[in-house]
């Protein structure tokens, strides 16, 4: 038994049959009876081999989200022994500059939202009594918008530590579940801010609906921090090596910070500009399982860009002037390959859209949340079938009017070569009317 225990083959079928039993509705008395030692000896690297198997074979979310919750409920006693701690690593491994700072905003959230149970019970104990409740729902709702800032932190993960993971790990795709309840995260501030919108101009409030819809809301927040810092993270921590974890770092330091005190947040950048120290031998882990092939993208310095000139029939650019004209564009575009890889992006600095060097390589299903996957690969199908050369769709962003328009690219013979994908902000120029001209007129 010891020795089926320890066996990473035989440990990843145990841990997917016990998911797999459930999401399909097994009772846990059931699973701790047939799966106790494996159950109390649950690894960081247990859960997440388990959710890229069930990812892989296409489990129904609807099933697999309550099935993980379940198996995480089950077996967080062991995980959390192995959790990542901020300053301290996981399951004694090294510590990271990115995974700390991650940490360092999950305590800020976490100290945000039971500041929020405090306002939840204030607004519920004023309606309850028959009281006035203005002055509780107006500072509900300040609470509430200091909330948006879990936007960063996500974004963070989708376009920095996700791409990296993807191509350090093959048993990558638990990102993928991580990235849904992020989504569901993002649909119920949505649907509360909602509701907090309507009670202010209204002055009612539905009390139930309010509070399921805040119930959900803690829950799904609260789940990212346990997945990150009980199985992801610590899975992470043993696979970056200090150089390619300040390069990920300096990657992220470009969304900002989230719910971050800033005396942690200064000693983390000093940190970041110490000299590397020489790499350590590497510690016999589970975790540390390689890459299939070649290095992880996303390694110290992002994708390394040949510094060749544009020449062609219509002139020639040099790379500093090519760089300078792709900033300057008032146009977001990311280039994909004939094999659907992000072969590029421009790096403009007002982007749309967050763009990270570590999605350069990146498969552009995993670049998009599960809900627009298929409708991208379905644009991406018709341009390769030649049965379409381009696709438009235009949005509103937080008060904002996108444009995002799709073209094929092909080469001489006709060939498809790859997507272009333009994004542009035309809020202003949708309200221009009558001429600005270059000349004054006489």
């Amino acid at each position: 038994m010891a020795e089926f225990l320890t066996n990473a083959e035989s440990r990843a079928t145990i841990f997917s049959e016990l998911l797999s039993m459930l999401s399909s509705g097994g009772a846990a008395k059931d699973a701790l009876r047939r799966f106790r030692p494996y159950i109390d000896d649950a690894r960081p690297e247990d859960l997440v081999g388990a959710v890229d198997a069930a990812m892989d074979a296409g489990v129904d979310l609807s099933a697999l989200k309550p099935g993980v919750s379940k198996l995480i409920n089950l077996i967080y006693e062991p995980l959390a022994r192995r959790r990542y701690l901020r300053g301290a690593g996981g399951q004694g491994g090294p510590v990271r500059l990115l995974l700390d700072a991650l940490c360092l905003e999950n305590e800020g959230l976490a100290a945000l939202l039971s500041a929020g149970k405090l306002r939840a019970k204030a607004l519920n104990d004023a309606f309850k009594a028959g009281e006035p409740i203005g002055a509780e729902l107006i500072g509900f709702a300040a609470w509430f918008e200091e909330l948006d800032a879990v936007e960063i932190h996500y974004r963070k993960k989708e376009n920095v530590l996700f791409p990296w993971f993807e191509a350090a790990y093959p048993r990558y795709r638990c990102v993928r579940l991580m990235w849904e309840i992020q989504d569901d995260a993002r649909a119920g501030l949505r649907e509360l801010g909602g509701q907090v919108g309507q009670a202010l101009r209204s002055g009612g409030l539905d009390l139930a609906r309010f509070n399921a819809a805040l119930g959900r809301l803690y829950f799904d927040l609260n789940a990212n921090i346990i997945r990150e810092e009980c199985a992801l993270f610590p899975v992470l921590a043993y696979l970056m090596d200090e150089a390619a974890d300040r390069s990920l770092y300096a990657q992220a330091l470009e969304y900002g910070w989230a719910f971050a005190d800033g005396a942690e947040t200064a000693r983390l950048d000093a940190a970041a500009h110490e000299p590397c120290r020489p790499a350590p031998a590497e510690p016999a882990s589970a975790a540390a399982e390689p890459a299939t092939t070649g290095s992880p993208r996303g390694a110290p310095g992002g994708s390394n860009i040949p510094a060749a000139a544009l020449s062609g029939r219509t002139g020639a650019l040099s790379p500093e002037l090519l760089a300078a004209l792709f900033a300057a564009a008032p146009v977001d575009m990311t280039v994909v390959d004939a094999d659907d890889k992000v072969a590029w992006f421009s790096d403009s600095p007002h982007r749309i859209f967050p763009r990270s060097p570590a999605i350069v390589g990146r498969d552009v299903r995993n670049c998009h949340p599960g809900a627009s996957v298929g409708r991208v690969m379905s644009i991406l199908e018709a341009f390769k079938a030649g049965r379409k050369d381009s696709e438009s769709f235009w949005i509103e962003l937080k008060g904002r009017f996108i444009s995002i328009e799709y073209f094929a690219l092909r080469a001489p013979d006709g060939r498809y070569i790859g997507t272009l994908e333009v994004s542009q902000d035309l809020t202003e120029k949708r309200a221009l009317t009558g001429e600005k001209r270059l000349a004054s007129e006489g």
